[in-house]
């Protein structure tokens, strides 16, 4: 399963299709109200992106930002697939393919706005000619 070769495609990829769902009058005041801040913290290699949510501000992990809420820790191979809709969120915690820290119940309500970023994700992957990401 191929994942990000680095903490820039993260940013660009994850980030960016948070960046697309924000501008979205519906869904980003929908992200909005949840006044969550979460990170998405990858292994292999090490990067991490943090989405606030409330203030629709996405942030690279070294530039600083606000404290998470609650982080979602995977491999990049896992987030690629994940953001491509290919992974169940409660099964992968339940195998430890996705570590949860923080508020479990606040991100897991996240879900649902989530999977209305899937195909943002994928079609921002094709548009980049990045079929080496699709799974």
């Amino acid at each position: 399963m191929p994942g990000f070769a680095n903490e820039d495609e993260l940013f660009k990829y994850v980030g960016g299709i948070f960046e697309k769902g924000f501008a979205d009058p519906e869904l980003g005041e929908k992200m909005a109200s949840t006044g969550m801040v979460f990170e998405t913290r990858c292994t292999e290699p090490d990067s991490s992106v943090v989405v606030d949510l409330a203030n629709h501000k996405v942030y690279k992990g070294g530039e600083g930002g606000p404290t998470p809420d609650a982080a979602l820790i995977m491999s990049t191979e896992t987030a690629n697939a994940y953001w491509q809709g290919k992974v169940n969120l409660p099964f992968a915690m339940a195998r430890n393919k996705i570590k949860v820290e923080g508020n479990v119940a606040k991100l897991l309500a996240l879900s649902p706005l989530g999977k209305k970023l899937f195909p943002v994700y994928v079609e921002a992957l094709k548009a980049d000619g990045r079929e080496d990401l699709l799974v």
